[in-house]
């Protein structure tokens, strides 16, 4: 029994059975690479793991809770939560527009009272919020498929135009 010939036009001594190593080993750490960049996805490498990120003031703690590695196209929860120390009259998360610069959102839950655009970011307004009680703020969000990058996420904690406490925060857009 004999094998096929080869197609016309291929001869096996210098396509298939050559000597060249060098060929060889940059195909096989092509291979590695692109195998090593999966297995980094499949371990969370790139994005999906959220973290806290917090800053203390006398009048509240400001938590922020997101991933700080992402990528494009992947839907991720921005949480942010108030705990009053103090009663504060007009509770306002001012977010930095790292937050929304190439990145869509359908809601923002509780809806804020009112929502303004200042500082290069966003400022959301909320009801007061009394001494011991807690505000939690969820708001989803998708990175465009094309952003790449990094930049910053700052979130800061007001009382009006009272400034209470800040979390600065970068994150990191894999493509």
């Amino acid at each position: 029994m004999s094998a096929s010939a080869p197609p016309d036009f291929i001869s096996l001594g210098a396509h298939r059975d050559h000597e060249h190593p060098v060929e060889r080993w940059s195909r096989w750490a092509l291979v590695a690479a692109l195998v090593a960049l999966a297995a980094g996805g499949l371990a969370g490498l790139f994005g999906q793991r959220p973290t806290m990120t917090e800053a203390d003031a006398a009048v509240a703690t400001l938590r922020v809770q997101a991933p700080s590695a992402l990528r494009g196209g992947l839907v991720f929860q921005g949480r942010f939560q108030v705990v009053a120390r103090r009663s504060i009259h007009t509770p306002t998360l001012v977010l930095s527009a790292g937050w929304f610069e190439n990145m869509s959102f359908n809601t923002i839950e509780p809806e804020p009272t009112r929502t303004m655009n200042v500082d290069h970011g966003v400022a959301l307004e909320f009801p007061p919020l009394q001494g011991g009680r807690t505000l939690t703020v969820y708001i989803p969000f998708q990175v465009n498929p094309t952003t790449v990058g990094r930049r910053s996420q700052d979130v800061a904690l007001r009382d009006g135009g009272r400034p209470i406490a800040v979390v600065e925060r970068t994150v990191t857009i894999f493509p």
